[in-house]
């Protein structure tokens, strides 16, 4: 199932003909970060190497995951993706068009900060421990696209994701989910 996911944006210098260009880092190995689903919060972490066999070769940008408008680039032409020890790197060149300008002008004043992505974690490709309230993504199959976001949170995961953590915490007792609750607010506070 999708996933979607938020990081950081910014506006490049130019290069070449076109003076529409962002670049961010969409993905990042080894941080861990709070999502939000229905049941509560847990961590979640991509680790390195998650990427290595994904399939990055038709990825769209696209702003606020509006697939009823036109893409503002699209691999391999209009936008790059390069995989490095830290994760994934995006470079797009945004069309000349109302929406594009608009965009780019955004990241530019620092209106548009955020970037959110959808991917595709395949069967054994996470794992989640209830008692810590981690889920760890070791494989991502696919990503489908990177959108440009006006609020950087995590705004939803994918049924998929939900749902298979979900079975799991439903598969403790309820004093069990107590017990892990409490145990992971200690963790969290200790860590603040």
């Amino acid at each position: 199932m999708k996933e979607l996911r938020i990081a950081e944006l910014r506006a490049a210098d130019p290069a070449g003909e076109s003076s529409l260009v962002l670049s961010g880092r969409p993905i990042v190995f080894g941080h861990s970060t709070t999502i939000n689903a229905p049941f509560g919060q847990y961590i979640e972490v991509i680790q390195r190497g998650a990427l290595d066999d994904a399939d990055l070769s038709d990825v769209r940008l696209m702003y606020n995951h509006d697939m009823n408008k036109i893409p503002l680039a699209r691999t391999p032409k209009t936008m790059h993706l390069t995989l490095d020890p830290a994760g994934l790197e995006l470079r797009a060149e945004l069309p000349d068009t109302e929406d594009g300008r608009s965009v780019h002008t955004a990241v530019v004043r620092g209106d548009l900060s955020g970037m959110s992505f959808a991917f595709k974690v395949p069967k054994g490709g996470s794992h989640y421990d209830a008692k810590t309230n981690i889920r760890t993504i070791s494989k991502i199959e696919k990503v489908y696209e990177c959108s440009i976001v006006a609020f950087p949170a995590y705004p939803q995961t994918s049924v998929e994701a939900r749902s298979a953590i979900e079975n799991t915490w439903e598969k403790l007792k309820a004093p069990e989910r107590q017990e892990a609750k409490i145990k992971i607010n200690q963790i969290l506070k200790r860590s603040v």
